[in-house]
């Protein structure tokens, strides 16, 4: 449903129209209201939903002239040309990015989300494929352990010719993650109908000691029935918006942990063990280096040198594999 608001100038009085567009209409009385006072309504605060605004040629040529009397006043403040207005406009209404599979590890997932941050969307979307496909898969279908542990290999190389793709400085950090994932994937574990299970903890926090580990994290490992009860509680508050139900949850939440910590204190103490040896048990891993002269110099380049090095693999499904990689087109 399409509301017209207008909101009113404090400094001129003129009157701009605004086109909002929201799944769920909000109350118009309220705004309007809100308008005859002389107030102004600020719909991205206000609304819940996305909004898109249309400026009226009234209100187009008052920002001009706004504009103009900044640049008179301030000689050295640069006013954008309006191919750069609409380049900025056209970034700020790009559809949001695809959401992606969060690596369950607070520390490695942040290095990865750090190292994307900025790049195209093709290029996010490509490493989080990369993730998918090679690195840590749900389901690798009849690939026998070799070649399961052969696709990771491939994928990391994968990974290092995206990197050349990241902003300066990102590279080195992208790779620090995805080495790391590379290591979940190579100590998963496959079952005969082709899924793969990952040994993968949330561990610390950013900056926390290894031996920090999270009530949650607490809960989920060693009493899942009241892990799955609370994360219901807690779904069930975030998609109704009740904010008793969130809370509830949140007491159910805290008063597990006294009752949990009161009963058994030692259970605490040897699942921070536990995550310690874990994070030692990854970073021991070793990546062999089966790839390390691949040609990154160009698409043609690189799978050629891939293909050549590669000894385990059906050469059509790795074939499949690189040019689906390099379907985003970075």
């Amino acid at each position: 449903m399409d509301i017209n608001l207008y909101t009113a100038s404090y400094e001129t009085g003129n009157v701009n129209k605004i086109v909002a567009k929201k799944e769920v209409c909000a109350d118009k009385a309220k705004y309007m209201e809100t308008v005859e006072k002389g107030e102004k309504v600020n719909l991205f605060q206000e609304g819940k939903e996305s909004v898109i605004m249309e400026i009226s040629k009234e209100g187009m040529e008052e920002l001009d002239k706004r504009i103009l009397s900044i640049k008179n006043d301030n000689p050295h403040i640069q006013i954008l040309s309006d191919e750069e207005k609409l380049k900025l406009l056209q970034e700020a209404i790009k559809p949001a990015r695809k959401l992606h599979r969060i690596i369950p590890n607070i520390q490695t997932n942040d290095k990865l989300g750090k190292s994307l941050k900025g790049a195209d969307e093709n290029v996010a979307d490509a490493a989080y494929s990369i993730i998918e496909n090679n690195l840590i898969p749900h389901n690798v279908g009849a690939l026998t352990e070799e070649e399961r542990q052969e696709l990771i290999l491939v994928g990391l190389e994968e990974a290092k010719y995206l990197a050349g793709s990241l902003e300066n400085g990102k590279a080195g950090l992208f790779m620090e993650a995805m080495n790391t994932i590379a290591k979940y994937g190579i100590n998963g574990q496959k079952d005969s109908e082709g899924n793969v299970t990952y040994d993968i903890r949330w561990g610390a926090m950013v900056g926390a000691p290894d031996d920090y580990i999270s009530t949650g994290e607490m809960m989920r490992r060693i009493d899942p029935e009241s892990y799955r009860t609370f994360s219901e509680m807690q779904t069930e508050g975030i998609e109704k918006d009740d904010n008793g139900l969130i809370m509830k949850a949140m007491k159910f939440f805290i008063n597990w942990e006294q009752t949990a910590y009161r009963k058994n204190p030692t259970s605490f103490e040897e699942e921070k063990k536990k995550q310690v040896d874990w994070k030692k048990g990854v970073e021991a891993v070793k990546i062999k280096n089966t790839y390390g002269n691949t040609d990154r110099t160009d698409k043609a380049s690189f799978i050629d040198s891939i293909s050549k090095q590669n000894k385990v693999l059906d050469s059509e499904y790795l074939l499949r594999n690189l040019e689906k990689f390099f379907e985003f087109g970075f």
